[in-house]
């Protein structure tokens, strides 16, 4: 991310919101935040808003209100951030990996379904979609899946904010949607910090409650064991900030996409949004074509060869998610349904630049760059 580009583009309102908060004095919840979650809900066309310090306490605290804890188990893709599953260990339940679908690297519905059949949902509680660099996940099938088996659906809309599924908006596609605001998401602040979407009231409420250490609404008691995780009020204003510009900055996001497809389809697979659904692009996260017979340790290596030439060539690429979460030492205990596909993708994937702030030739230079090492010169 450019930082400081956005930040030149709302330095004044920035200015304006950071004088209100300290001259008010109200530095923990308060007005601002109140503000914020107001619009956030208005924009996602949800009941409710509720922010909180971080996106991943924001999974902690949807899978609380749920009361999913010990003996449950939750489904939830592999190719992702830790938090997806630390969120699900650290309220005692068991985390299992579905494997994801090689287009989108979102979960796959047929994946998940085939699990559900054969091993049933005696146990299963919740499923974890995760909305990987952007783009939303199945949301017809999955909740269509989560309905025929009883369970919670929950979006894990960290990288998403911003993005829409058939003219809905994230966070109104799931029983409850998380998101992140940390400083490189489509919607970031300066620090951490997170919300989740509800339809109901009365769970709102309890989101409230459980941010701040289980107290009750009028402050005179503990109804629960909660946690401390609220959103400042300074954060608050800098999202307030950024909202001003973000719908721009979400069409510039999608503009970029378009280049890069345009500059590189033939060259590489680049990402496919399908018809109707529009991506945050918090990533542009394109994949290596594979060779015949090539194994995944020959992809990945042929992969990272070609993200040394790009850095050599000025190019400032990444890989995430590789090797996948079942591949760290930390997570190889977690039941699988064998993730072919996700270790598939993540040998051979990697990120370009992406950002709101990247002009017309820094795009063609990427392209450029990427044309001459896959081409050897």
């Amino acid at each position: 991310m450019d930082m400081k580009a956005q930040y030149r583009c709302i330095e004044q309102r920035l200015g304006i919101e950071m004088e209100e908060v300290l001259s008010s004095a109200t530095f923990i919840n308060g007005p601002k935040v109140a503000a914020l979650e107001q619009q956030l809900a208005e924009r996602c066309d949800v009941a409710r808003c509720v922010t909180c310090a971080s996106g991943s306490d924001a999974l902690v605290l949807a899978l609380r209100v749920l009361d999913i804890g010990s003996g449950d188990r939750v489904l939830c893709p592999a190719y992702t951030f830790a938090a997806t599953v630390e969120a699900i260990v650290r309220v005692g339940a068991e985390p299992v990996f579905i494997d994801i679908d090689p287009a989108s690297f979102n979960l796959d519905a047929q994946s998940l379904e085939r699990w559900l059949e054969a091993h049933g949902s005696a146990r299963v509680r919740a499923i974890i979609a995760v909305d990987i660099f952007g783009q939303p996940a199945d949301y017809d099938r999955l909740n269509a899946i989560a309905a025929r088996f009883d369970l919670h659906l929950v979006a894990d809309a960290a990288q998403s904010f911003g993005a829409d599924f058939h003219g809905r908006a994230v966070g109104a596609l799931a029983d409850i949607t998380i998101t992140s605001f940390y400083p490189s998401k489509p919607l970031g602040c300066y620090g951490d910090g997170g919300a989740l979407f509800v339809r109901d009231a009365a769970m709102a409420e309890r989101l409230r409650s459980l941010r701040n250490h289980g107290v009750s609404r009028d402050h005179a008691r503990h109804d629960e064991i909660g946690m401390c995780s609220r959103l400042d009020a300074l954060q608050a204003g800098v999202l307030l900030a950024k909202l001003t510009i973000f719908d721009d900055e979400l069409t510039r996001r999608e503009r970029i996409a378009q280049a890069y497809q345009q500059g590189l389809g033939t060259l590489l697979a680049t990402p496919v949004t399908p018809a109707g659904c529009r991506s945050a692009w918090a990533q542009y996260t394109v994949r290596l074509p594979e060779e015949p017979g090539e194994d995944n340790a020959a992809l990945g290596a042929r992969r990272d060869a070609l993200m040394t030439a790009l850095h050599d060539r000025g190019i400032p690429v990444r890989c995430y998610y590789s090797p996948a979460l079942h591949q760290h030492p930390a997570w190889q205990g977690v039941v699988q349904d064998g993730l072919i596909r996700t270790e598939r993708v993540a040998a051979s994937t990697f990120s370009l630049p992406m950002h709101p702030y990247l002009e017309d030739d820094h795009v063609e230079q990427v392209c450029q760059a990427v044309r001459d090492a896959c081409h050897g010169r």
